[in-house]
């Protein structure tokens, strides 16, 4: 492991796995995979190239990759497939994208407290606050920055189904 910033990546990619697999069905098998996102000049046109993510240094851009395998041979209902965003990164907004099954569209739900509860865009929190000298209570936008996980939820894996799920983040 590559240590840098006070983290190691592959730690933190140990650890996300930790906590994907405990979001999962046990019959899902699953395969966390972080890329660096690096731009490079091609043909006078700048394209994307995604590396291997050993280390990872503020600013930089790293793709997670979520594949989840169906290993039954029965279908399975209602998989909630995770990828939790590490405290030393940032969601990149609009970079987990809806995953289209057949006619269904599932779109990403997100997390600001750590998992506890999800929801779609734009999240909303309550904060107390003081006014006039008197405290109220006030609901603000979350930030995408703030986010603390990315949850689809798929209605049925078919048998032997593999689906891939991908979000983007920055290191802080």
């Amino acid at each position: 492991m590559i240590q840098h910033f006070g983290w190691r990546l592959g730690a933190v990619l140990l650890g996300l796995v930790g906590l994907v697999l405990a979001q999962a069905a046990s019959d899902v098998r699953l395969d966390l995979k972080a890329f660096r996102v690096v731009s490079v000049q091609e043909q006078n046109r700048t394209v994307e190239r995604l590396e291997p993510a050993l280390d990872a240094k503020p600013g930089q851009v790293i793709e997670y990759q979520l594949t989840a395998l169906n290993t039954l041979t029965s279908p399975l209902r209602q998989v909630a497939l995770v990828i939790p965003i590490p405290p030393t990164t940032t969601y990149q907004a609009q970079s987990a994208l809806p995953l289209r099954l057949g006619d269904t569209l599932i779109v990403p739900e997100f997390s600001f407290d750590g998992g506890k509860s999800y929801g779609r865009p734009p999240l909303k929190r309550k904060l107390k606050v003081v006014e006039n000298g008197k405290e109220v209570e006030k609901e603000v936008e979350v930030k995408p920055e703030e986010y603390t996980h990315a949850r689809w939820v798929i209605p049925q894996m078919e048998p032997k189904q593999a689906l891939t799920l991908t979000l983007r983040v920055v290191v802080r």
